[in-house]
């Protein structure tokens, strides 16, 4: 029973651990839906050649998705060390995938197409900040849930029964 009621403890610490670290730094773990995939991949529009980032992968299921689907580099950045470590150890049976341990900002962006972003939208001052300084001019966002204060996107994949994305190119951005 000792036994039983230690690893409880445990894992609801790691669970914790995974919500604090991320909401410490502007997200917390929510994973993209797997029935999203093709409305976010239709928003994407991706093609050879393509190199997508997800700043705050997560667990990396969606890179792991595009990047078995299409064939193309995906690079995902997460700041929560023991989401990092699921995904960098799935991403050794993944030749295009590609996970960094820390926060976006630390990170140089310029060799990105696309970015996706499931983040709170606290952090979308230094994000836009991070992209209109360190990102190539006709680079494409995809926001998830919430779109940026006060700028139009491009496109937006609505559906009032589950999440929104926002669709914006960087010259969109103020």
């Amino acid at each position: 029973m000792y036994y039983k009621t230690s690893l409880l403890i445990l894992v609801l610490n790691v669970f914790f651990l995974l919500f604090v670290i991320g909401g410490f730094f502007g997200a917390i773990w929510v994973p993209t839906r797997k029935k999203d995939y093709k409305r976010i991949d239709a928003l994407m529009d991706l093609r050879p050649g393509t190199i997508l980032y997800d700043l705050g992968s997560g667990s990396a299921d969606l890179l792991f998705y595009l990047s078995k689907k299409y064939n193309i580099k995906c690079v995902g950045i997460e700041i929560s060390p023991i989401l990092y470590l699921y995904s960098k150890i799935k991403s050794l049976f993944y030749k295009n995938v590609e996970i960094k341990l820390g926060s976006f900002l630390w990170h140089d962006l310029k060799s990105a197409d696309i970015i996706y972003v499931f983040l709170l939208p606290r952090i979308y001052d230094k994000l836009k900040n991070k992209i209109k300084n360190n990102t190539k001019e006709n680079i494409k966002i995809i926001l998830a849930v919430w779109p940026f204060e006060n700028i139009k996107p491009s496109k937006i994949s609505a559906d009032n029964k589950n999440m929104n994305y926002y669709f914006y190119y960087k010259r969109d951005l103020p």
